[in-house]
């Protein structure tokens, strides 16, 4: 509970939270403390499909933070599958077989 109201954060990106609420909520001392040890991160823009790399090398290329996010908008399970034979990061690695298991059990 905030200032703002009750705010309710699902694990991934929650861009349905409107930016007057959240910037009310980022005064909270629950929240301040939940974003200084890590557990909330804000992220100030959200990825469009646009910008999803479409090479299996792009992924690698990518800075974690980033290539985290672009999982979370993904949907091809094959091109997931690709990113994840060639993939080097442990903490990637499993971000997409998470989100490769969301795919299939429809928990998108």
């Amino acid at each position: 509970m905030t200032d703002a109201g009750m705010i309710q954060l699902t694990p991934g990106v929650n861009p349905d939270v409107p930016d007057t609420k959240w910037a009310q909520a980022r005064q909270n001392t629950m929240v301040k403390r939940l974003i200084a040890i890590g557990a909330i991160e804000e992220l100030k823009e959200v990825p469009t499909v646009q910008e999803i790399p479409q090479s299996v090398q792009t992924l690698s290329e990518l800075h974690i933070t980033d290539a985290l996010r672009m999982l979370e908008i993904m949907h091809d399970e094959e091109q997931l599958a690709d990113w994840k034979k060639i993939e080097g990061r442990v903490r990637v690695r499993n971000a997409i077989s998470r989100r490769i298991e969301s795919l299939k059990t429809g928990k998108v």
